[in-house]
């Protein structure tokens, strides 16, 4: 009887490991082969340096064909005469902050920079879309870690106070303190004057 139950605690095990390797199996092929990690826009009056940090999540290299990135996507319903309502997604050349041909070869399984200069210089949002025209196909990948540098520019001002902390919490703490001593000398300051 022992033996029985040894064996059926094997099986079930066995059948759950199959499973989750299926699952897993599932996942990792149904994933889009590229990922931007990160983006590093140089900004100068002129021009703009976009810095990719694409990641091959794939043991085979990708080739990329097309990069275009945009600020957003527009959705709109609309209803033709004497047709149903239609829904839609796409992509406008308004919203594009670059469109281009652009080769590169991202190795497999690892991390590589993509360096597209772009002329003219506009506003980055927090987030980006990219629509990627690649050897496995068009895919559109959003990157919300996006850091712009401004090249280039200086900006000169004075300081009343700058304190370092080595924790957040003691920084907030801090800010917080430093806005309600400001409010104070504010309401402060009215109330003498009237």
């Amino acid at each position: 009887m022992d033996f029985k139950i040894f064996i059926d605690i094997l099986a079930s095990l066995a059948a759950i490991v199959a499973i989750v390797s299926v699952l897993v199996g599932w996942y990792c092929s149904s994933r889009k082969p590229l990922k931007i990690v990160r983006v590093v826009v140089h900004k100068t009056q002129k021009d703009m340096t976009f810095i990719l940090v694409t990641k091959n999540r794939q043991p085979y290299p990708v080739t990329t064909k097309r990069i275009d990135c945009y600020r957003r996507k527009i959705f709109e319903v609309q209803k033709k005469v004497g047709g149903e309502p239609e829904y839609s997604e796409r992509l406008s050349s308004r919203e594009a902050l670059f469109m281009g041909r652009s080769e590169f070869e991202v190795p497999a399984n690892a991390n590589t920079d993509l360096r597209l200069k772009v002329t003219g210089a506009a506003d980055i949002p927090n987030r980006l879309l990219f629509s990627v025209d690649s050897s496995h196909g068009y895919h559109e990948i959003w990157c919300d870690e996006i850091s712009v540098l401004e090249v280039g520019r200086t900006e000169v001002y004075s300081v009343d106070y700058k304190d370092e902390y080595k924790s957040k919490v003691a920084a907030k703490v801090m800010y917080r303190w430093r806005i309600v001593q400001e409010l104070a000398r504010r309401c402060s300051r009215r109330l003498r004057r009237s």
